[in-house]
């Protein structure tokens, strides 16, 4: 009696584990930024040069896939941007000069210096990708750019 009972617990605590572990898998791959990993190899996957639109605006954005697959949007250590509340980095698609998409990413941090910021991993597709420095309380873009892949980006 006692062996099939300890037969009983064991099986129930197996499949305990196990469901435990389904949803701890489930739970970490339905995604959130931070967790977004892209296929491919590890590199620049695009980049491009900000370009002022309301306010001066300078420096490069870079996508980066890193070698554990996570991607990273890298704000070089010359951007710079006018000080204002509210502002934010989004990632805009665009297609056929149309913007399909805009997301906000994240607030800025800063408005100059280095700053990293974790993606989706949507944005491994570069093609029509740009990077905007908004600011929500005037509504306005201050700079945006707009990225090439990296097999055509300059330098």
């Amino acid at each position: 009696m006692r062996i099939v009972a300890r037969r009983r617990l064991l099986l129930a605590a197996l499949g305990a584990a196990a469901l435990g572990g389904l949803a701890l898998g489930l739970l970490l791959t339905r995604g959130g930024t931070e967790n977004a990993l892209a296929r491919g190899p590890a590199g620049v996957l695009a980049q491009g040069k900000f370009r002022s639109v309301s306010w001066g605006t300078t420096g490069r954005a870079t996508i980066v896939r890193d070698v554990s697959g996570r991607l990273e949007l890298r704000l070089s250590k010359s951007f710079s941007t006018q000080r204002a509340p509210e502002l934010f980095v989004y990632l805009a698609r665009h297609q056929g000069g149309l913007r399909t998409e805009w997301k906000v990413l994240a607030p800025l941090r800063s408005a100059s210096g280095a700053q990293r910021y974790a993606l989706p991993s949507e944005a491994s597709d570069t093609s029509g990708l740009s990077v905007t420095i908004f600011c929500v309380k005037c509504n306005k873009a201050w700079g945006d750019a707009r990225l090439e892949p990296a097999a055509r980006a300059t330098a």
